[in-house]
């Protein structure tokens, strides 16, 4: 299929994307959307924005050809009428190619406190442009485009970690406002918030989606699976000290970038 039959076809389907740090029950996130009707929802599906999100840093024309080779062809594929993806990487170079492809996918802006997501990713070992993981999986101050912070090779594991937070709080912000502007439905959610049935309705009803007949067996199941520990990792934790001085050290990022803290 070429890329305007493709691009025609994906028009006819919603998609919903989210912005978000990770560590922060995307998991969760992707489970809930069952309880929407005609919605096909996935947390890290095949093709995973992983395998190029790297590279895309420096090479946006390569995110428009997974876009158009592997991602939508996979998404048109999907049953229902509407996609739900609760990747945390689809904010990290893929939502602007798809506005330059005319494809206005909805968002979900889903936050974690910036503390709790560094301190998570703090104990994984996942550290943004240090370790592997956090290299492949997450942003990086060298990457074009973020919070520049200046000798960050200096900070410490925590700083990076709360640094990639606050890109990402900025990238929310901007995306919310861009992709409003294009006339896409955003709703902003926690986690917390998102265990409450009146939440789901909230986050449901920003979206526009309806939810599953009858209402009192839904809401009897959403209570249930709300109930279920969320944002377990199947990584083993490591054996980390974390700082005593954090209002220190997310200071001195914050003073560095030059941000108002909240």
């Amino acid at each position: 299929m070429d890329a305007d039959t493709l691009i025609k076809h994906i028009r006819k389907k919603r998609i919903i994307f989210t912005v978000t740090t990770g560590r922060s029950g995307t998991a969760y996130l992707a489970s809930i959307f069952g309880f929407a009707q005609g919605v096909f929802a996935e947390h890290e599906p095949n093709p995973e924005f992983a395998e190029v999100m790297r590279a895309v840093q420096n090479d946006p024309e390569l995110a428009r050809r997974f876009l158009l080779e592997k991602k939508l062809p996979a998404i048109l594929e999907s049953p229902g009428d509407i996609y739900v993806e609760a990747s945390h990487l689809a904010c990290k170079g893929f939502l602007i190619p798809l506005l330059e492809l005319g494809i206005v996918p909805d968002l979900i802006i889903h936050r974690r406190a910036s503390r709790d997501v560094a301190l998570s990713l703090l104990r994984m070992g996942t550290i943004p442009a240090r370790s592997d993981k956090g290299l492949r999986f997450y942003l990086s101050p060298d990457d074009p485009g973020v919070l520049k912070i200046r000798n960050w090779q200096q900070l410490t594991d925590y700083q990076l970690c709360y640094w990639y937070c606050l890109e990402i709080e900025r990238r929310a912000g901007e995306y919310s406002e861009m992709f409003k502007k294009n006339g896409a439905r955003i709703t902003e959610t926690t986690l917390s918030s998102l265990k409450t049935f009146s939440g789901l309705q909230d986050c449901f009803s920003d979206l526009d989606l309806k939810m599953k007949f009858p209402a009192c067996l839904t809401r009897l199941r959403f209570l249930r699976s709300a109930r279920v520990k969320v944002n377990e990792s199947k990584e083993t934790k490591k054996d980390v000290m974390v700082p005593d001085n954090l209002d220190e050290l997310e200071d001195e990022v914050i003073k560095v970038i030059g941000l108002d803290k909240r």
